[in-house]
This record gives structure tokens, sequence and C-alpha cells, in this order.
């Protein structure tokens, strides 16, 4: 068994020819039916790309708390706010999300794995969130 870290897990997922995102809105879906008003007339594969490249941003942002990388979670933020998600729909997010990891990562899936995720992931969420009624500038 390897010792995978946040990041190490990122490179697995973006070296993967499997989109284990692709998977994830499969089950996000099925497990949340109500969530897929966020997602008519949204082609999939292309939102999985974008998720696939969001979860990089949120392991940068857990490893290194790069200003430029607050303001992306921050404007990511402000659009879902924009398209109606509610702040409760990111913990649904994250939960689905921490078993398709675990799935993708099988034995390389720890208990220490499982918790640098989530607390990255909460932390993107609360930035998220700080970003759910602001208006910005670019």
């Amino acid at each position: 068994m390897s010792s995978f870290t946040l990041s190490t897990s990122v490179d697995a997922l973006l070296g993967s020819k499997d989109s284990v995102v692709e998977g994830f809105y499969r089950r996000l879906l099925s497990a949340f039916p109500e969530l897929s008003r966020y997602f008519e007339d949204i082609d999939l594969r292309v939102q999985a790309s974008m998720v696939t490249m969001a979860l990089v941003h949120v392991e940068g942002f857990y490893s290194h708390r790069f200003p430029a990388t607050r303001h992306y979670l921050q404007v990511l933020g402000h659009r879902h706010y924009h398209v109606g998600v509610r702040p409760e729909d990111l913990n649904k997010f994250r939960d689905v999300m921490l078993l398709c990891l675990a799935e993708f990562l099988d034995e390389s899936w720890t208990d220490e794995l499982f918790s640098q995720w989530k607390e990255a992931l909460d932390l993107a969420i609360s930035v998220m969130l700080e970003g759910y009624q602001q208006d910005f500038t670019f």
C-alpha cells in the first residue's frame, strides 16, 4: 500500500484515464435527485473537467493558502450563489466526493487521507461561502 498525501492523490486524479468526477455526478444525482435542477443543459463531461480542476485548487489552497486561490474559491462560491446552490448543498457535494475519492484511491485511502480531504473541502466550502453574496471586480 502506498502512502498517499493530499497532493499525490491529486496527481493520481490528474494522471488517471478514468474520470472519477464523471462517476461522482452519477452518484451525486442518484443520492440527491433534487440537485439535478442545477445541471439542466449542462454537459457533465465539461463539468467533470471543471470540478477536477477545482479539486486541484482545493488542494493548493489547503496546502499553501495563496491569496489568488482564495479569490478563485470566493468567485466560485459567488457563481454557485447566483445559480441558486444552497450552502447545505455544498456539504452533499463534499460527502459524495469523499466517497468517490475513497473508491478511486482504493487501498491507498486511509483515515489520515480522509481527514486531509475533508479538511481541505471544508476549508474550500467556507471560502466559497465568503463569496456567496459579494460583488467581484476583475
